[in-house]
């Protein structure tokens, strides 16, 4: 029942403008969020000992600061114009009760990483399916220069593209066959991404795409393997960046000729908007700020959100607000060290388990996507929350899935101790 329930949180997360209810964006992905958050808790409580402790302390901090973030935003409620968009930060955060207990759970599960695996396949397969309906032109993708897909704003495409490529890239470099589709699926994504016209992703997706890939050459380094595909792989880099470019420029003239104006130093007009943003939700942050404006709330008729992740929390929920944002992140960036480090240096407890070292820097890129995006674009918005509370829950069950293997392994060795001295014994006797 829990694995089905994810499955189906994972397809509809992908189509929020077509699972409306009363008109209203993701409702049934809500609603699946809503019974998954339900069910899992349950599940967790049954296998909390079988999981580490640092997983067990993470999941623990994560959905504390979460629950306080939607008590705040239920309680702006009392003050604020329009209490129902209140709604949209307490949906953005129950997207982590429905994922991180679920999926630690089943981590911890005889076989749990082979269901974790298949809801990796399941978010590969959503992410190649809406770039395919984007890259026809269906879902919203008729376009001059921008496509949304089944998401309300070109934005939201974008972060769903970015945090689905780290994903496929994982995947293709630890395949063992279909290495040709997934790589047809990784370009495919790519082209999503580039439809979707959103430069600040497309620029957040291609270097996540690099990172994943400087962080697997520095694995295969440290343990001296496939030395030949690390060279390939700096010589191929500088080619595949310019192809983006040019796929850009060919596909998205528009969203090319403003990023290199941005990126020459120029002033675009994006940049420009997102500064008066801005300025303007840090004035209202400093007007009201132990409250702010309530949860949700749009900047009047200007935007519906601050384009910044810390900004929009300061101006919606004031000090209180930015500071459980602030020590969310704050831990999140901590577990991403925490996990990225060991598994590259193959000390300790990421020595043994190959493929799921190979997801951990995947799902990190991803989480480390979404991050970097909400600087810029979406602020955490319930349309793109999941793609937040997923991969971190994806890299949260495959750290404990390392773990698993080594402790494993380490019981093995010391049977395997043990049994020497006693052969010596029986030799002697």
């Amino acid at each position: 029942m829990l694995q089905v329930s994810l499955l189906l949180l994972i397809a509809s997360i992908w189509f929020p403008g077509a699972t409306r209810i009363a008109g209203t964006d993701g409702s049934l992905s809500f609603l699946l969020a809503l019974f998954c958050a339900a069910i899992s808790m349950a599940s967790y409580g049954e296998l909390a000992r079988r999981i580490h402790r640092t997983e067990a302390a993470l999941a623990a901090a994560l959905l504390t600061t979460a629950g306080l973030i939607i008590i705040l935003s239920l309680l702006s409620m009392l003050y604020t114009g329009n209490p129902m968009r209140t709604m949209r930060a307490v949906f953005a955060q129950i997207f982590g009760f429905a994922t991180i207990p679920a999926i630690a759970a089943i981590s911890a599960r005889p076989n749990g990483s082979v269901v974790v695996d298949r809801l990796v396949s399941a978010m590969i397969l959503m992410s190649v399916a809406t770039s395919c309906l984007v890259i026809v032109g269906l879902g919203g993708a008729k376009f001059a220069d921008r496509a949304a897909g089944y998401f309300k704003h070109a934005n939201q495409l974008g972060i769903a593209m970015s945090a689905g490529l780290p994903l496929v890239a994982a995947r293709l470099v630890i395949a063992r066959k279909h290495r040709i589709l997934l790589l047809g699926c990784l370009l495919a994504v790519l082209l999503g991404l580039v439809k979707s016209g959103s430069k600040t992703n497309f620029v957040v997706g291609v270097i996540g795409l690099g990172l994943f890939f400087v962080l697997y050459a520095i694995y295969l380094a440290v343990r001296r393997q496939r030395p030949l595909a690390i060279i390939a792989g700096l010589v191929t880099a500088p080619v595949v960046l310019q192809a983006a470019l040019l796929i850009l420029q060919s596909l998205n003239p528009r969203a090319y000729r403003l990023l290199t104006t941005q990126l020459s130093g120029g002033e675009a007009h994006s940049i420009i908007s997102r500064e008066r943003l801005w300025s303007i939700s840090i004035d209202l942050g400093l007007a009201h700020p132990f409250t702010g404006v309530g949860a949700g709330q749009p900047i009047g008729d200007i935007a519906p959100h601050s384009h910044n992740l810390f900004i929009e929390y300061f101006r919606t929920l004031g000090i209180p607000g930015v500071a459980l944002i602030a020590i969310m992140v704050l831990l999140v960036m901590i577990y991403l060290i925490g996990a990225v480090v060991p598994t590259l240096r193959g000390k300790g407890k990421s020595t043994y388990a190959t493929s799921a070292n190979v997801m951990v820097l995947g799902t990190s890129v991803c989480v480390w996507n979404y991050l970097l995006a909400n600087q810029m674009s979406d602020s955490f918005g319930p349309s793109t929350a999941p793609f937040f509370w997923i991969p971190l829950a994806l890299l949260i069950a495959y750290r404990n899935v390392q773990r698993s293997i080594q402790a494993d392994v380490d019981r093995s060795d010391r049977a395997f101790d043990g049994a020497i001295p006693h052969a010596f014994r029986m030799l002697r006797t």
